[in-house]
């Protein structure tokens, strides 16, 4: 049987970052879905859930952090790399204390950096093949 190809997440308010993090993601072999928000994130983990997500800190509406908070009530366990252009980082550092995030990068950030540490985080958890949660 083959190996199931990784699906990330990518979560930002920003089209410019998804499209970015989508290109660079595809062309190193992951299956990329994106979500403008944290109502349509919560949507997508809800109906198949992705190995990884890359979750942008501040958004309109539900921040990064409120739209982990309803997504670790899906998916407890599910890998999270937050990212964020702001220094004000004490609730990201609370999230990491508390287990809530794996990793956060500070934008601008080197995609390779970027990549190591979706490496990291996949070879600890091993795929999710693509669960899906009842309605």
């Amino acid at each position: 049987m083959g190996k199931s190809v990784p699906y990330i997440l990518v979560v930002d308010d920003n089209p410019g970052i998804r499209f970015l993090l989508t290109e660079a993601l595809t062309g190193s072999g992951y299956r990329v879905e994106t979500a403008a928000g944290g109502a349509e994130a919560i949507n997508q983990v809800h109906n198949l859930t992705p190995d990884l997500i890359l979750l942008d800190v501040k958004m309109p509406k539900l921040s990064g952090l409120e739209t982990l908070t309803e997504i670790r009530k899906l998916v407890p366990d599910i890998p999270v790399i937050m990212m964020t252009a702001y220094t004000e980082m004490n609730q990201v550092w609370q999230a990491i204390e508390t287990g809530q995030v794996n990793n956060f990068l500070k934008k601008p950030f080197d995609l390779c950096e970027l990549e190591e540490s979706i490496k990291n985080l996949l070879s600890k958890n091993g795929p999710m093949d693509g669960v899906i949660h009842p309605v």
